[in-house]
């Protein structure tokens, strides 16, 4: 090569290195060499190339004189082979402006070497290197969340909510409460009294600081603290812990309550009758108060589901119950174990109360009380028809979205429809049927429906006002977890006309000792009647045991005997005799309110009016029917 020849110069770039001419002269040109490019390094090729290579490395200088070198991620260690490659030979760091072929032979060997000790490492280390970020990364996160809720747990009370003088009558006994000094003295008589009326107090107290300001203190609120500094923002405080500050008020004023009327209590009788009374009536009074125990009655299922979601998608949560679990307050009691206190609680008040009324010793002690027990068992029987309602209602929603309608084509195939109703009549108007707020599901279970000397499966339904017989069908869920669904979803089609129950005759069917071509083992027979008592439909079928034969006809009979009373309400409502029959209720009660106050009303009275009031009302029902 002529020394007129424009020298090539090596550089790295962000999509790889290449070989460019040098600047024209009198362009300034800039050139900041590495750190390890200062010191002398020794050759990395051969001392005696071949042929090959030199004929090669001469055919490389084009006229254009540009050598495009492969792309290739470069990391900070092995950033020494590439400035190995470019500065060995002189090249750079040379005092000429000109780069002899073996100078391009000598850079392209380099580069070749670089990129074959590069390739092999990296398949390696990256598995590994990812593993140990992912670990950092975990144990970053734990560390964290550690600092925020033992920050968080040490500044949880909340002073202006809690009592310090009802935290100190936790370890009092009843001797020490109703004594108070050393002079007054209890009968041994009383002490079994005296000791279930203070069981009322302690083991209110004790729910109120054990259980209820545990789970305020120790987990709700410093999960509210963390989600302040950016912790655990999926979870939803108010769907996993619900009304509790709430019921820590009510629980709160009970006990308060309770302790202003301990001073009214007469120490000469040891007489607390007044006192269980006084301290009900203000438990009860205000609505809110069965009312906050109720929902959270309610939202208690949906709560659980909530709390396993929970677990399932967020990690960190799991680490945040753990720390709380070991805060000395828990008394190792886990989160579910507090979740169902204010359940326990309020179904165990009416057997406290039967506690006091059994170690009551006069009658009208005993008469007082007896009504508070039945007011309290009246709430629970609220509540408790709240959350079978509700869970009877998300069935129903549930069975809503399965129960498939098939259309009037499929149900009469030979039947004409018009096409200016094909698109109106493609689906049933009777989709959204279930779920009303008045049905109510009683019973459901497999029945085989005999047909044609032969049975089929069916998976019935029945309602509170219709029985429905139904064809199971198995399909793919929708729900999935990382792309695989999760097990099989059922739907119901429906193959039969709902029978109402006010327009059924339902009757025992077995024939185990009747010669007849088929036997029937554990069958009954619905008749489908119209209000013209025409027979429109008859079905045959087969329980699985007498059990379950047993247990179908129970529930039909219950059924159908409610469905008429229902009906006969709402028809006697529709009469002027429900009008006068509602008056004279109205003026009996009052007059009888007012004679109790004075006489008392013998039970054979009372029998009386009552069979009085139930002729009336046979009577109507009577007049009101309408001839077939």
């Amino acid at each position: 090569m002529t020394s007129e020849a424009p020298a090539l110069t090596l550089f790295h770039h962000i999509r790889g290195n290449q070989l460019i001419k040098p600047p024209e002269e009198g362009e300034p040109q800039t050139i900041h060499p590495n750190k390890e490019q200062l010191s002398r390094r020794h050759a990395i090729i051969p001392d005696q190339p071949s042929e090959n290579q030199e004929t090669s490395s001469q055919g490389c200088c084009s006229s254009d004189n540009v050598i495009i070198v492969p792309h290739v991620q470069i990391s900070p260690n092995e950033s020494h082979l590439f400035n190995r490659a470019i500065s060995s030979g002189g090249g750079l760091l040379a005092d000429s402006n000109k780069i002899t072929s073996i100078d391009l032979q000598r850079a392209t060997i380099a580069s070749q070497a670089f990129y074959a000790e590069a390739s092999e490492p990296q398949k390696n280390r990256s598995p590994w290197i990812l593993k140990r970020l992912y670990e950092w990364s975990g144990r970053a996160k734990r560390r964290e969340i550690i600092k925020h809720v033992q920050a968080a747990l040490e500044t949880s009370k909340d002073h202006e909510i809690e009592d310090d003088e009802l935290e100190k009558l936790l370890p009092v006994s009843f001797e020490e409460m109703f004594m108070g000094d050393e002079t007054t003295t209890i009968p041994s008589s009383k002490h079994k009294y005296l000791q279930a009326v203070w069981e009322l107090f302690h083991t209110e107290l004790v729910f109120l600081y054990r259980q209820l300001f545990v789970l305020r203190d120790v987990y709700k609120e410093p999960l509210k603290r963390c989600q302040v500094e950016g912790c655990l923002l999926l979870v939803e405080p108010d769907l996993l812990f619900g009304n509790l500050d709430q019921l820590c008020r009510i629980s709160r004023t009970f006990c308060q309550s309770f302790l202003s009327l301990l001073s009214t209590v007469d120490k000469e009788n040891w007489d607390c009758t007044q006192l269980v009374v006084d301290l009900f009536e203000r438990f009860s009074k205000g609505p809110s108060t069965i009312s906050a125990y109720q929902a959270y009655c309610i939202n208690y299922k949906a709560t659980m589901e909530y709390l396993g979601s929970i677990r399932q998608k967020e990690e960190r949560f799991t680490e945040f119950e753990r720390i709380c679990l070991a805060d000395e307050r828990c008394f190792r009691l886990q989160l579910e174990d507090l979740l169902i206190a204010p359940l326990q609680r309020i179904t165990r008040l009416p057997i406290l109360l039967r506690e006091i009324h059994k170690r009551s010793e006069e009658e009208e002690s005993k008469g007082k009380v007896e009504k508070v027990i039945d007011t309290m068992t009246e709430s629970l029987r609220s509540i408790d028809d709240s959350v079978q309602w509700l869970h009877n209602f998300e069935r129903l929603q549930q069975l809503q979205t399965q129960v498939v309608w098939p259309n009037i084509s499929d149900l009469e195939p030979k039947s004409y429809v018009p096409d200016f109703l094909r698109v109106a009549l493609s689906r049933q108007f009777c989709e959204n049927l279930l779920a009303h707020p008045r049905r109510k599901l009683i019973h459901e279970g497999p029945l085989e429906l005999v047909e044609n000397g032969r049975t089929v499966d069916m998976y019935a339904f029945l309602f509170n006002d219709m029985f429905v017989l139904t064809k199971t069908k198995k399909c793919a869920s929708k729900l999935k977890v990382k792309g695989v669904p999760i097990g099989k979803s059922e739907h119901y089609i429906v193959q039969r006309q709902p029978v109402p129950l006010d327009s059924c005759v339902f009757c025992d069917a077995d024939s185990n000792d009747q010669a007849t071509p088929m036997s029937l083992k554990f069958a009954f027979v619905i008749i489908h009647l119209t209000r013209y008592y025409q027979v429109v439909g008859i079905y045959t079928l087969q329980a699985a045991d007498k059990a379950d034969k047993e247990l179908w006809i129970e529930k039909f009979q219950e059924s159908i005997e409610n469905y008429e009373s229902i009906q006969l309400k709402d028809m006697l409502k529709c009469t002027p005799l429900f009008s006068s029959l509602s008056l004279r209720r109205c003026s009996s009660s009052r007059l009888m309110s007012k004679s109790e106050s004075n006489s008392p009303q013998l039970p054979k009275e009372k029998e009386k009016e009552k069979e009085e009031k139930k002729e009336c009302c046979s009577s109507s029902t009577c007049n009101n029917q309408a001839p077939p």
